[in-house]
């Protein structure tokens, strides 16, 4: 059986949930895009969610339990979340996708962790992504995925990111490190990456050669 769990120590992240129903779409709909920022004028901070776009809607969307982040859906896909940050130089402005929308649109869309692990980056692609460092832990009924993303660095639209499937019989944990080292993208049963996944650290001069490169 596949275990996954997830804990959001957040000071600022709302501690109540709810279960969102499926629910089905006309053709042509639109799904509005939120951002979360950071809201400060209580004694306990909190966030709030700014409107910053919309894209097409599907069909149907699945039942899911929204938390602090949206952790689960009824196809038994979870998600965990990490922050480990990144270097501040690959943060963009220029997208509308950050973690906590992400999560809620793979949930809302995907039965398994390659399906999630795939809208991720086509989403990241096209819309941007506009948050920190961020790890997934993307679990299903039969495997487990960590999904690491970052920025495609100041005034880019896009995002980089790679993910590392959970060996069978393994334990992995993130706790706000990237953890993704070594990739090797022909054993497509352990890795799935962007397409830029090399490009970034290799024109900053942050590794010599593809061979040489650690994600992490």
């Amino acid at each position: 059986s596949v275990f996954t769990s997830h804990t959001d120590d957040s000071h600022r992240s709302k501690s109540e949930f709810n279960i969102e129903p499926a629910r089905d779409y006309p053709k042509g709909a639109t799904k509005k895009i939120y951002k979360r920022v950071s809201k400060n004028i209580y004694a306990m901070p909190t966030y709030e969610f700014e409107e910053v776009g919309e894209i097409p809607q599907v069909a149907h969307t699945y039942r899911y339990i929204n938390t602090a982040y949206p952790c689960m859906n009824e196809k038994q896909l979870g998600i965990g979340e990490s922050t480990f940050g990144g270097r501040k130089s690959l943060v963009s402005e220029n997208g509308i996708i950050d973690c906590t929308q992400l999560c809620q649109l793979m949930l809302e869309r995907c039965a398994t962790a390659r399906e999630a692990i795939t809208l991720a980056g086509e989403l990241i692609k096209e819309y941007g992504w506009i948050d920190v460092g961020e790890c997934l832990t993307i679990a299903d009924k039969n495997e487990v995925w960590h999904l690491e993303i970052i920025g495609p660095g100041k005034g880019k639209k896009g995002g980089i990111w790679v993910a590392q499937r959970v060996p069978d019989d393994h334990i992995a944990v993130n706790a706000n490190a990237s953890t993704i080292k070594h990739i090797d993208l022909k054993n497509s049963d352990m890795f799935m990456a962007s397409e830029n996944i090399f490009k970034m650290a290799l024109d900053s001069g942050w590794c010599k050669s593809e061979a040489d490169f650690e994600f992490c």
